[in-house]
């Protein structure tokens, strides 16, 4: 028997994916589930992404991908095409584990939240009166912040299969955007889900969320940011850009579009890029301080907000506010530095306290205990 092939357009990418004996039902599934995304040009192109399947057990032809044939195939496909998707735009956009929708009242939403959060329920329902872009990834044009739609079936939880599954636009009701791209975000969501029953009196609400805050609880939801140049001022653009980010709690997704009617003042703040030093670690030394001494650890960015500074490197992000982004900026500017010639810097510039040692040695602890500063 010969593999079945299905070719796609997904996110201005060619894609083909073939399924050999054994995955025919898999085939169909997939075909049905992507059908809005089929490719309608060159079928004899060579594609961007390929994906071929083979059914799991016995030997695997090389570059084959193992594939139990079973209901949750599809939400399998789904996520391997996403990494794909992803793995290509990595430092050209941002890109953000979100739901969006075009809704036409309240314009593009983007819906950030943690597993669990109802991102793909929210989508499915926000996206019901307007165009749905995508439930699972959300891809930014750094500046423009236009919306490159990526409408994969929606995943959810199936109760009856016990795990996630794909669901067709159709079935949801869900219309896929018709544009190549999509306006760009005029809120963004961080969707917070009241579950605990013993939260009775606890309403729904919608409020603004300080930058720094916003930035932290973002960070994890994107794919290897600082590998975007300039990539987190372009974030923190974002949000600046529509009003600061609001956090949404809500007990059901239909509250949400009644919700969002009734908006806070939009809050705007400025920030300050700084740019690593040519040859400091950011640029790849991260050699150990001498002895008695102290020194910041390689970031790839950073950024001076309204209370401190935010910084960005391949092991996390980190708010750093009042004292700690005092201690660690004078460490990236002039260290490494003793205990005492960093006291003696922090004393001109914000003057003499009693506890200034202690303090100093404090924040210095928190640095290196949160892996952004190093001791001899």
């Amino acid at each position: 028997m010969t593999a079945t092939a299905i070719r796609l357009e997904v996110a201005d990418h060619s894609v083909l994916l073939t399924f050999g004996p054994g995955l025919e039902t898999v085939a169909e599934e997939i075909d049905a589930l992507w059908s809005h995304l089929r490719a309608t040009g060159d079928g004899d192109a060579t594609p961007q992404i390929r994906l071929d399947y083979v059914l799991t057990g016995g030997d695997l032809p090389a570059g084959t991908v193992p594939l139990p044939a079973r209901p949750e195939a599809s939400y399998t496909i789904s996520g391997h095409l996403t990494r794909e998707v992803i793995r290509r735009l990595i430092g050209t956009r941002l890109l953000l584990h979100a739901g969006a929708v075009a809704h036409p009242e309240l314009g593009t939403l983007v819906l950030v939240g943690a597993s669990g959060a109802g991102k793909s329920t929210a989508s499915s329902l926000l996206g019901r009166d307007g165009a749905y872009l995508t439930d699972e990834l959300t891809i930014i044009t750094p500046g423009s912040f236009a919306l490159t739609p990526y409408p994969k079936p929606v995943s959810k939880h199936d109760p009856q299969l016990g795990a996630k599954r794909d669901f067709a636009l159709g079935d949801l009701g869900l219309r896929p955007a018709d544009e190549a791209a999509a306006p760009a975000p005029a809120m963004v969501l961080l969707l917070e889900r009241i579950r605990d029953e013993s939260e009775v009196g606890e309403g729904s609400s919608v409020t603004r969320v300080p930058l720094s805050e916003a930035l932290t609880r973002i960070v994890p939801q994107t794919s290897s940011l600082w590998e975007l140049p300039g990539g987190l001022a372009a974030l923190a653009g974002l949000l600046d850009s529509v009003g600061g980010a609001l956090e949404v709690r809500y007990r059901e997704a239909a509250e949400l579009e009644e919700l969002l009617r009734r908006l806070p003042p939009a809050e705007h703040v400025e920030t300050a890029e700084i740019e690593p030093r040519p040859g400091d670690a950011a640029a790849g030394e991260d050699t150990a301080p001498a002895p008695g001494r102290i020194a910041a650890v390689p970031f790839h960015q950073a950024l001076a907000v309204e209370s401190g500074l935010f910084l960005l490197g391949e092991h996390g992000a980190i708010h750093l506010p009042g004292l700690a982004g005092l201690v660690w900026n004078l460490l990236a500017d002039a260290g490494p530095l003793t205990f005492d010639q960093l006291e003696q810097l922090v004393v001109e510039e914000i003057g003499e306290h009693p506890k200034s040692a202690t303090l100093v040695r404090s924040t210095v602890a928190d640095l290196v205990d949160h892996g952004w500063a190093r001791q001899g």
